[in-house]
């Protein structure tokens, strides 16, 4: 079964881009409000993060429950994080309220430092700090990993479009191999040009005989002052516009070039006067 390549690969890439955006990003490359607080350890008496260390950077993938503004900060509490009271809320130093609402999916992305006391926190937040910058929190679907997916996704469908058109209107016609590339057509023999010299050098009638050798005419001896009409069979090896010795009923002999479009095996009939 012929397979196209375009659409094969546009299949590939627009399943890809399928389960990048809605599972590998956000189940793997991201992590949840709640996966946040939870790896979160105080059994020592210092805040510490089990799961990251000093400078590493944390994304969280996850919806808005709720927001306020509070002295020119706003408190966002997130979706797995946010629907009792004693959710802690993610605290952003500016007012973002006209940039969000309840309900947006979000990606917050910071970075992990130490404050003075020894606690792993928020960079934004270390020393009394006035909380994430207003960078930090972006819509779902504007991050470098999200943009590869749709890519993908873009390339595939336009994979599979090209695809289609070929096979089924734009090269139909044209013979593909297995994997839908257009096959090589099989070399033809070049033709042989007539020759330039005189009729020695010309082929005869039969290849084996001598070139004075004349083929067998088709039509009974007539006259030599009516015109004389005979049927030429192609010798195997000749070909269209190649000259021929044929020698007539009457002894005469005469130079034929063979017509177009016959090959060996072929006839053609010419008349001499």
């Amino acid at each position: 079964m012929r397979v196209n390549t375009f659409i094969a690969v546009g299949v590939v890439f627009a399943v890809i881009g399928l389960l990048g955006l809605t599972y590998i990003f956000p189940k793997m490359m991201c992590i949840s409000g709640q996966d946040f607080v939870d790896q979160i350890d105080t059994s020592s008496g210092q805040e510490k993060y089990t799961d990251y260390s000093i400078g590493d950077t944390i994304t969280i993938s996850d919806s808005i429950a709720r927001m306020e503004l509070d002295n020119g900060q706003t408190l966002v509490w997130l979706e797995t994080i946010g629907k009792s009271e004693n959710d802690p809320p993610f605290r952003f130093g500016s007012d973002i309220m006209g940039d969000f609402g309840v309900g947006n999916s979000i990606i917050i992305k910071f970075e992990v430092v130490q404050d003075g006391t020894g606690d792993y926190t928020l960079k934004g937040y270390e020393n009394g700090g006035s909380g994430l910058a207003s960078d930090t929190i972006t819509s779902r679907y504007s991050t470098i990993n999200e943009y590869i997916f749709m890519f993908l996704i873009l390339g595939g469908i336009g994979s599979i479009a090209y695809g289609g058109y070929t096979s089924f209107i734009g090269k139909d016609e044209e013979p593909q191999d297995d994997w839908g590339f257009p096959a090589q057509a099989p070399a033809q023999p070049s033709a042989a040009a007539p020759p330039m010299s005189a009729p020695p050098a010309q082929q005869s009638l039969n290849p084996v005989a001598p070139p004075a050798s004349a083929p067998q005419a088709a039509v009974p001896p007539v006259p030599s002052n009516e015109p004389t009409s005979m049927t030429i069979t192609v010798p195997p090896g000749v070909v269209a516009g190649q000259v021929l010795t044929v020698g007539l009923p009457d002894g005469r002999s005469v130079n034929v070039q063979v017509p177009a479009g016959c090959n060996a095996g072929s006839q053609f009939t010419i008349t001499v006067n």
